[in-house]
């Protein structure tokens, strides 16, 4: 059976549900009505579904016996930024915006899930639908595991849009799929005084600016040149008045590895350059660490079920190897779990105009990607239990 043909039949059906989902996002971890409209739908198609999480749901498809049990996932989390879009399906919450293409993900899954659950009957298992929340922030994943909604799953299939790709191409590796991310906060605390008498204050302001300088230096001088390393400082925020010297200082960031053991290198670094250059300037830092995501490892197996059902679909030639990504991505917390494998879907249409970076206000994807991911979903559950 020609599964592309097969999704594509349900395009229209597709498009409205991406629509939707884009005109309504939600922040991570609050994605409340979202998660309603999900389960609304798996009641449609009477799927059963728990809870994992307050905003997590996992669809359960019973097969016509007993077997493994294989997890699709994709998740459903929106950003906190603005729409720059004039479409006519542009986000209609302020401040928040479908700029990754989860809209896609869960609209593909939802298609898929109609399908294999009209198929049910062909499955020699059971097939788990995970609609995970909290990607972007890394919290979903782990709440989806901590439910204990797939304790007892085999393995696990993700998949995600991307802008980097033309529509029409796949991407995907064996081993090291993306990088472990590290979020820090970093707070210095200063005393405050008048602007026209410095010297008795401790400037915040300047020792935090100073420190947003200095950290560069954990990538130059404290990581090893040939394991890949990557930091950014993405948040500061200092002062309340233009002639008052600031108290308080913040930094917030995030450092990447392709290497687990490089995390504790990073960190140690981290805080000792904050409490040096903090002290320089007669202030005091305090340092926080948060793990976002760990290492994506794509199992061979897995992988090589994955690299067969995109060639079904796109042909070999469209599918390609993933040149490795210090992109961070939470889908690695279901290896505590299960192995996993993780595929990239071409959605960039030049032609079309369709080609902005992900988390950028003018964000889109080309919906002619969202049957190929549907038809990659049920694809890999047809490879897996090996249906023909």
């Amino acid at each position: 059976m020609d599964i592309l043909s097969e999704a594509k039949k349900r395009q229209e059906e597709l498009v409205s549900t991406r629509r939707y989902l884009h005109q309504h996002p939600e922040a991570s971890m609050q994605e409340y009505e979202t998660a309603e409209y999900v389960r609304r739908r798996l009641d449609e198609m009477g799927i059963p579904w728990l809870e994992a999480g307050k905003t997590g749901t996992v669809g359960m498809i019973e097969g016509n016996s007993p077997g493994r049990i294989l997890g699709l996932r994709g998740d459903i989390d929106a950003l906190e930024m603005t729409e720059l879009n004039p479409c006519s399906y542009a986000s209609k919450n302020p401040g928040l915006m479908h700029a990754c293409g989860h809209d896609g993900h869960t609209a593909a899954l939802l298609g898929a899930a109609a399908y294999l659950q009209e198929h049910r009957d062909r499955i020699p298992g059971k097939i788990k639908l995970i609609f995970q929340p909290g990607e972007e922030n890394g919290q979903g994943a782990r709440t989806v595991v901590e439910s204990g909604a797939v304790k007892d799953v085999d393995g696990i299939f993700g998949l995600h849009v991307s802008n980097s790709l033309p529509i029409g191409e796949a991407t995907i590796r064996k081993g090291v799929m993306s990088s472990a991310n590290d979020k820090f906060r970093i707070w210095i605390k200063g005393r405050g005084c008048h602007g026209s008498a410095p010297q008795n204050g401790a400037d915040a302001l300047l020792a935090g600016a100073s420190l947003v300088q200095s950290l560069q230096s954990v990538i130059t001088r404290e990581s090893d040149p040939l394991k890949p390393t990557v930091m950014t400082v993405g948040i500061f925020q200092s002062g309340t008045a233009f002639n008052i010297l600031p108290e308080d200082a913040y930094i917030e960031g995030s450092i990447r590895v392709l290497e687990e053991r490089q995390r504790a290198v990073n960190r140690n670094a981290i805080r000792r350059i904050a409490a040096a250059t903090a002290t320089a300037y007669k202030c005091q830092a305090s340092v926080d660490f948060e793990i976002t995501a760990k290492v994506v490892f794509n199992d061979h197996k897995m992988t090589d079920t994955a690299i067969r059902a995109a060639s079904k679909i796109l042909g070999a030639e469209a599918v390609k190897e993933q040149e490795l990504s210090l992109g961070a991505e939470d889908f690695a917390e279901y290896l505590e779990t299960a192995p996993v494998t993780y595929i990239n879907i071409g959605s960039r249409n030049e032609e079309k105009g369709i080609s902005s970076p992900h988390h950028h206000g003018t964000f889109d994807i080309d919906e002619d990607c969202l049957p190929i991911c549907m038809a990659m979903y049920i694809q890999y559950a047809w490879e897996y239990f090996g249906i023909e």
